[in-house]
Protein backbone atom coordinates (compact mmCIF):
# COMPACT_ATOMS: atom_id res chain seq x y z
CA UNK A 1 0.00 0.00 0.00
CA UNK A 2 1.77 3.28 -0.85
CA UNK A 3 2.15 5.72 1.57
CA UNK A 4 -0.22 8.35 0.54
CA UNK A 5 -3.07 6.18 1.05
CA UNK A 6 -1.87 4.76 4.57
CA UNK A 7 -2.03 8.86 5.49
CA UNK A 8 -5.33 8.96 3.95
CA UNK A 9 -6.71 6.28 5.85
CA UNK A 10 -5.05 6.93 8.92
CA UNK A 11 -6.43 10.59 8.73
CA UNK A 12 -9.82 9.45 8.52
CA UNK A 13 -9.77 7.15 11.05
CA UNK A 14 -8.88 9.95 13.35
CA UNK A 15 -11.37 12.18 11.94
CA UNK A 16 -14.15 9.26 12.91
CA UNK A 17 -12.50 8.71 15.92
CA UNK A 18 -12.91 12.59 16.90
CA UNK A 19 -16.40 12.59 15.67
CA UNK A 20 -17.26 9.88 17.68
CA UNK A 21 -15.64 11.43 20.93
CA UNK A 22 -17.81 14.44 20.43
CA UNK A 23 -21.13 12.91 19.56
CA UNK A 24 -20.68 10.61 22.94
CA UNK A 25 -19.28 14.14 25.28
CA UNK A 26 -22.83 15.13 24.11
CA UNK A 27 -24.77 12.55 24.76
CA UNK A 28 -23.32 12.41 28.05
CA UNK A 29 -23.92 16.18 28.51
CA UNK A 30 -27.47 15.82 27.37
CA UNK A 31 -28.10 12.75 30.09
CA UNK A 32 -26.54 14.83 33.27
CA UNK A 33 -28.69 18.15 32.04
CA UNK A 34 -31.83 15.81 32.24
CA UNK A 35 -30.73 13.90 36.07
CA UNK A 36 -30.28 17.64 37.69
CA UNK A 37 -32.83 19.85 39.75
CA UNK A 38 -32.21 23.31 40.08
CA UNK A 39 -32.73 25.52 43.11
CA UNK A 40 -33.14 29.22 43.16
CA UNK A 41 -33.47 31.32 45.92
CA UNK A 42 -34.35 34.95 46.04
CA UNK A 43 -32.44 37.42 46.99
CA UNK A 44 -32.79 40.93 48.20
CA UNK A 45 -30.02 43.28 46.78
CA UNK A 46 -27.06 43.69 48.73
CA UNK A 47 -23.72 46.17 48.35
CA UNK A 48 -21.97 44.19 50.08
CA UNK A 49 -21.44 40.39 50.58
CA UNK A 50 -19.31 38.06 52.99
CA UNK A 51 -17.97 34.91 51.95
CA UNK A 52 -16.13 32.50 54.68
CA UNK A 53 -14.85 29.46 54.36
CA UNK A 54 -16.69 28.70 51.07
CA UNK A 55 -16.28 27.47 47.39
CA UNK A 56 -18.79 29.38 44.92
CA UNK A 57 -19.49 31.08 41.67
CA UNK A 58 -20.36 34.55 42.35
CA UNK A 59 -21.73 36.94 39.45
CA UNK A 60 -23.44 39.72 38.16
CA UNK A 61 -26.88 39.33 37.08
CA UNK A 62 -30.10 41.41 36.35
CA UNK A 63 -31.87 39.85 39.55
CA UNK A 64 -30.24 38.58 43.10
CA UNK A 65 -30.90 34.92 43.80
CA UNK A 66 -28.93 31.63 45.09
CA UNK A 67 -28.59 28.68 42.76
CA UNK A 68 -27.77 25.05 43.12
CA UNK A 69 -27.86 22.68 40.54
CA UNK A 70 -28.02 18.77 41.86
CA UNK A 71 -28.45 15.47 40.88
CA UNK A 72 -31.85 14.40 41.29
CA UNK A 73 -31.36 11.54 43.94
CA UNK A 74 -28.72 13.17 45.79
CA UNK A 75 -29.39 15.72 48.95
CA UNK A 76 -29.56 19.40 48.22
CA UNK A 77 -26.93 21.31 50.20
CA UNK A 78 -27.53 22.97 53.11
CA UNK A 79 -27.22 26.88 52.03
CA UNK A 80 -26.06 29.16 55.47
CA UNK A 81 -26.00 32.93 54.45
CA UNK A 82 -28.28 35.78 55.90
CA UNK A 83 -28.78 39.48 55.11
CA UNK A 84 -27.88 41.98 57.82
CA UNK A 85 -29.10 45.52 56.50
CA UNK A 86 -26.86 46.11 52.84
CA UNK A 87 -24.63 42.81 53.36
CA UNK A 88 -25.39 39.21 52.32
CA UNK A 89 -22.93 36.96 54.99
CA UNK A 90 -22.28 33.10 53.59
CA UNK A 91 -20.64 30.19 55.13
CA UNK A 92 -19.64 27.16 54.99
CA UNK A 93 -21.37 26.85 51.30
CA UNK A 94 -19.31 24.49 48.80
CA UNK A 95 -19.83 23.09 45.32
CA UNK A 96 -17.55 20.62 43.71
CA UNK A 97 -14.38 21.30 42.40
CA UNK A 98 -15.10 18.94 39.19
CA UNK A 99 -16.54 20.27 36.05
CA UNK A 100 -19.13 19.23 35.30
CA UNK A 101 -19.41 18.11 39.32
CA UNK A 102 -22.31 18.74 41.45
CA UNK A 103 -23.36 20.63 43.43
CA UNK A 104 -23.00 23.32 41.22
CA UNK A 105 -23.70 26.51 43.68
CA UNK A 106 -23.52 30.18 42.48
CA UNK A 107 -24.67 33.39 43.93
CA UNK A 108 -25.70 36.26 41.49
CA UNK A 109 -26.02 39.62 42.67
CA UNK A 110 -27.42 43.09 40.41
CA UNK A 111 -25.09 46.01 40.23
CA UNK A 112 -25.72 47.22 43.60
CA UNK A 113 -22.80 45.29 44.97
CA UNK A 114 -19.88 47.40 45.25
CA UNK A 115 -18.13 45.57 47.73
CA UNK A 116 -16.46 41.14 48.28
CA UNK A 117 -15.10 40.17 51.41
CA UNK A 118 -13.64 36.57 51.26
CA UNK A 119 -12.21 34.44 54.16
CA UNK A 120 -10.54 31.49 53.53
CA UNK A 121 -12.81 31.00 50.52
CA UNK A 122 -12.12 30.00 46.58
CA UNK A 123 -14.26 32.03 44.67
CA UNK A 124 -15.17 32.50 40.64
CA UNK A 125 -16.17 36.28 40.31
CA UNK A 126 -17.76 36.48 36.84
CA UNK A 127 -18.88 39.40 34.15
CA UNK A 128 -18.98 42.30 36.89
CA UNK A 129 -21.01 45.03 35.98
CA UNK A 130 -20.25 47.84 38.76
CA UNK A 131 -18.54 50.78 37.92
CA UNK A 132 -16.18 50.41 41.14
CA UNK A 133 -15.75 47.25 42.82
CA UNK A 134 -13.92 46.66 46.19
CA UNK A 135 -12.37 42.95 46.64
CA UNK A 136 -10.84 42.02 50.64
CA UNK A 137 -9.17 38.62 50.81
CA UNK A 138 -8.07 36.97 53.64
CA UNK A 139 -6.38 33.73 52.93
CA UNK A 140 -8.67 33.14 49.69
CA UNK A 141 -8.82 32.40 46.21
CA UNK A 142 -10.02 34.03 43.61
CA UNK A 143 -10.40 33.87 39.83
CA UNK A 144 -11.95 36.91 37.78
CA UNK A 145 -13.66 36.63 34.71
CA UNK A 146 -15.06 39.32 32.80
CA UNK A 147 -16.61 39.10 29.16
CA UNK A 148 -13.71 40.02 26.86
CA UNK A 149 -16.23 40.40 23.66
CA UNK A 150 -18.03 43.03 25.19
CA UNK A 151 -16.70 46.32 26.62
CA UNK A 152 -16.41 45.63 30.65
CA UNK A 153 -18.94 47.83 32.70
CA UNK A 154 -16.02 47.68 35.80
CA UNK A 155 -14.04 50.90 35.75
CA UNK A 156 -12.15 50.56 38.89
CA UNK A 157 -10.89 47.74 41.25
CA UNK A 158 -9.50 48.13 44.59
CA UNK A 159 -7.69 44.68 45.55
CA UNK A 160 -6.54 43.89 49.22
CA UNK A 161 -5.27 40.89 49.58
CA UNK A 162 -3.36 39.64 52.52
CA UNK A 163 -2.11 35.86 54.28
CA UNK A 164 -1.39 34.11 51.12
CA UNK A 165 -4.65 35.16 49.19
CA UNK A 166 -4.20 34.70 45.77
CA UNK A 167 -6.12 36.85 42.59
CA UNK A 168 -5.79 35.30 38.97
CA UNK A 169 -7.75 37.46 35.97
CA UNK A 170 -8.30 37.56 32.20
CA UNK A 171 -8.01 40.51 30.10
CA UNK A 172 -10.16 43.28 29.97
CA UNK A 173 -9.95 47.21 30.24
CA UNK A 174 -10.57 49.11 33.41
CA UNK A 175 -9.42 52.65 34.10
CA UNK A 176 -8.33 52.38 37.66
CA UNK A 177 -6.33 49.43 39.68
CA UNK A 178 -4.90 49.43 43.07
CA UNK A 179 -3.38 46.73 44.35
CA UNK A 180 -2.18 46.07 47.71
CA UNK A 181 -0.81 42.84 49.13
CA UNK A 182 0.81 41.32 52.01
CA UNK A 183 2.36 37.65 51.83
CA UNK A 184 0.16 36.78 48.66
CA UNK A 185 0.37 36.83 44.94
CA UNK A 186 -1.48 37.92 41.86
CA UNK A 187 -1.25 37.13 38.02
CA UNK A 188 -3.08 39.74 36.21
CA UNK A 189 -4.14 40.01 32.28
CA UNK A 190 -5.96 43.63 32.99
CA UNK A 191 -5.13 46.82 30.64
CA UNK A 192 -5.35 49.44 32.99
CA UNK A 193 -4.77 53.13 32.53
CA UNK A 194 -3.55 53.65 35.68
CA UNK A 195 -2.28 50.65 38.41
CA UNK A 196 -0.76 51.54 42.00
CA UNK A 197 -0.68 49.76 44.92
CA UNK A 198 1.83 48.04 48.21
CA UNK A 199 3.25 45.17 48.10
CA UNK A 200 4.57 43.38 51.38
CA UNK A 201 5.90 40.71 53.41
CA UNK A 202 7.08 38.31 50.19
CA UNK A 203 4.21 39.42 47.71
CA UNK A 204 4.54 38.87 43.97
CA UNK A 205 2.65 40.96 41.24
CA UNK A 206 2.44 40.30 37.32
CA UNK A 207 0.69 42.85 35.46
CA UNK A 208 0.33 44.32 32.12
CA UNK A 209 2.70 47.27 31.56
CA UNK A 210 -0.25 49.17 29.52
CA UNK A 211 -0.19 52.76 31.42
CA UNK A 212 0.71 54.84 34.29
CA UNK A 213 2.65 52.41 37.54
CA UNK A 214 3.21 53.54 40.37
CA UNK A 215 3.83 50.29 42.57
CA UNK A 216 5.88 50.17 45.94
CA UNK A 217 7.17 47.14 47.64
CA UNK A 218 9.78 45.93 50.23
CA UNK A 219 13.10 44.23 49.44
CA UNK A 220 11.21 40.86 50.24
CA UNK A 221 8.51 41.03 46.76
CA UNK A 222 8.72 41.65 43.08
CA UNK A 223 7.00 43.59 40.80
CA UNK A 224 6.79 41.97 36.95
CA UNK A 225 5.67 44.51 34.77
CA UNK A 226 4.60 42.60 31.67
CA UNK A 227 4.12 44.22 27.52
CA UNK A 228 0.80 43.78 26.19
Amino acid sequence: MKTSKIIFISLISVIAFLILISFVDIKLNSMRHQNTIVNRQALSSFKVIYINNSNLDLVQNDSSFLETICLKDSIMPRMNYSVKGDTLMVSDIRQSNKRPGYPLIRICSNDSLKSIILKNSDINLKDFRSAKMNLIMDGSYVVLNQNEKIVSPLRSLDILARNHSNINSNKFKIENLVINLQKSEAYLSIVASKINGILLDSSRVNINLSGEVSMKSDSTSTVNLNEN
